[in-house]
């Protein structure tokens, strides 16, 4: 019986490092590894209960559950409810830690939820919450996982326009296969090529029978030589058809003379808030990087971004 209420056991040792690695060098791979981890991940939740509850039973809580630091079972009008926090631009986050060394002594809590991550992000994505995304370790890493991320990572129980699908997963896979080919076709063929690619993906997942909703104009594509070791290519997706993803645009750095690829996503924000720049790996993985540069200066932005660029420098 006793076990049933012992403080349950975290083994985040891998994802800590991970976190620790990325707070040193802030590198697509080493915030894909964070998210790959987060995806198995038990975490702690901080919590408040309900108001209405009785100032008695409150205290006999807190001292039962010393400030959060023990585990208490917890039902009915005595459920708790996610603390959630606001930085100074007014964006809500929920709290997360990774286990209760990350957590300062005198920080003390009414509940923590022991719950695993996935659950934690569906909850964060919920709209009616109007939240940004998750903190993680807001004392020590204080590393936020934005929303349009934890949507990524729900993408089996979230459902995407096929626009989306086709941009994060279709096209990236068809540039990483082939990247000296694939940038030979869109900086030769443009816009008939991003359109065929659409049309092809399209037709597959829906079947003949179904009409392709764009058009060759509908798409815009830039194609740039840079420099011996960058070309790049960017794909405006279809914003004028008659139907609308949330992914703006891709864009693909290639080195000619290293082979090196990367392949960029722009989503766009939630209402007020700024439009998200994504990253997707050769293996498929697909990560969020932060805030996307102001639109017009994408390309400029992200010359800076490729991974061997500073290698070179």
């Amino acid at each position: 019986m006793s076990e049933q209420n012992k403080e349950p056991v975290l083994h985040n040792e891998v994802l800590e490092a991970a976190m620790k690695t990325f707070k040193a060098d802030q590198t697509n791979e080493n915030l894909v590894k964070i998210m790959t981890h987060l995806e198995k991940a038990t975490v702690m939740q901080p919590a408040m209960i309900p108001g209405g509850v009785d100032q008695k039973e409150m205290q006999k809580l807190l001292e039962k559950g010393k400030g959060g630091a023990a585990s208490v079972k917890l039902t009915g009008k005595m459920q708790p409810r996610p603390i959630i926090l606001k930085n100074d631009k007014g964006e809500q986050f929920f709290a997360v830690f990774t286990g209760q060394p990350q957590i300062p002594g005198n920080q003390k809590y009414p509940a923590m939820l022991f719950l695993p991550f996935k659950e934690c992000s569906k909850m964060a994505v919920r709209e009616e919450l109007k939240l940004t995304g998750v903190v993680l370790n807001p004392f020590t890493d204080n590393l936020v996982i934005h929303k349009v991320a934890l949507e990524m990572m729900n993408r089996k129980d979230v459902q995407i326009s096929s626009e989306d699908k086709i941009a994060r997963d279709v096209l990236s896979k068809r540039f990483y296969e082939d990247r000296q080919g694939f940038m030979d076709r869109i900086g030769s063929e443009k816009e008939a090529f991003a359109f065929a690619c659409y049309r092809e993906a399209w037709l597959k997942e829906r079947g003949n029978g179904t009409a392709f909703p764009y058009r060759q104009e509908d798409f815009g594509v830039i194609a740039l030589n840079i420099s011996d070791t960058l070309h790049m290519a960017r794909i405006g997706l279809a914003e004028g058809g008659a139907v609308k993803g949330l992914c703006l645009s891709v864009f693909c750095c290639y080195n000619p003379r290293s082979g090196e690829g990367i392949y960029y996503l722009i989503i766009k924000g939630a209402p007020k808030q700024k439009n998200k720049l994504l990253t997707v790996d050769e293996q498929g993985v697909c990560a969020e990087i932060g805030e996307a540069p102001d639109e017009g200066s994408e390309l400029y932005d992200l010359m800076g971004w490729v991974p061997w660029a500073e290698a070179e420098g």
